[in-house]
């Protein structure tokens, strides 16, 4: 991952440092791409711009609801959208009482990230003897959960030959799969269990590491916008929705492409769990 720019660290660190009581930001990831911004004076010449989406683990001293989404507009807004950010909000509190992935997660970044920012008087401090590994056998009972509770709601909605669910639970349960499903890749492939839980967030962390949610829920065009809108409608939505408010062609659209996601991300699961334990088993000999 390439550097920041020192402009770009302070632009990020004001944003952040401003809005929330702060111990320390880490930066341990970036997606860079380019494109071209047309000139009106003289169209007929391009700039050439990258846009950067930065991964963000920041330890707070306070809490303030909607940290994460207000941080993540100003980041935005702040640099004209040449930035934006995935930002991963923990209190410092909680390093002292993490599960063994958690901790891991935690180490790797603090060992390895880009260090944007420390409060000299008060950084963050994970309490440990020795280097956190994995625990992969929490992390395949955490899987088996989400799993229960996929198949627990795809049976309510779809395995129902009494129910005649509208079109908006449907949607609304599609929500809750998907849900389950990123928080299984996430906990996976980095040790990570995430405190916020909006969908374009997860589908963001999850492309940290795969792209299986842009592959399948891509947001370019209009009409992907438009699906992935209706998909990612909380499912409180529901109180106030009348029959039939979703569009039946882009629902069946929806429900196709959540089929596939699930069975597709079912196996990538199961394969980076093989793999680590191949590794540890591999390790202990």
């Amino acid at each position: 991952m390439n550097a920041i720019e020192f402009s770009q660290q302070k632009e990020l660190k004001e944003v952040i440092t401003e809005h929330i009581k702060t111990s320390a930001i880490y930066c341990f990831g970036r997606h860079a791409t380019a494109y071209s911004s047309s000139r009106k004076i003289y169209p007929d010449k391009e700039l050439q711009k990258e846009h950067s989406h930065l991964y963000l683990l920041v330890f707070v001293q306070e809490t303030k609801d909607n940290a994460v989404s207000d941080i993540t507009d100003k980041v935005k807004a702040k640099t004209q959208g040449t930035l934006t950010a995935t930002v991963l909000i923990h209190h410092v509190q909680s390093l002292k009482d993490l599960c063994q992935d958690q901790q891991f997660f935690f180490w790797q970044i603090m060992q390895n990230a880009e260090l944007l920012f420390q409060d000299i008087n008060k950084p963050p401090y994970l309490n440990i003897s020795e280097t956190p590994k994995r625990n992969l056998k929490s992390t395949s009972h955490y899987i088996a959960w989400r799993r229960n509770n996929i198949v627990t709601i795809w049976g309510w909605v779809y395995n129902d030959d009494d129910a005649s669910s509208s079109d908006e639970v449907k949607m609304s349960a599609l929500h809750q799969i998907v849900e389950q499903i990123c928080l299984s890749l996430i906990r996976v492939f980095v040790g990570y269990t995430p405190n916020h839980f909006a969908l374009e967030y997860l589908f963001n962390l999850c492309e940290y590491f795969t792209t299986i949610t842009a592959d399948f829920f891509p947001r370019q065009t209009r009409e992907d916008k438009a699906i992935f809108k209706l998909l990612k409608q909380q499912p409180n939505t529901l109180r106030f929705s009348k029959t039939n408010d979703v569009d039946y062609l882009y629902y069946q659209v929806v429900e196709e492409r959540c089929k596939n996601f699930k069975n597709q991300a079912e196996i990538l699961i199961q394969k980076e769990i093989n793999r680590q334990n191949q590794v540890e088993n591999e390790a202990e000999k």
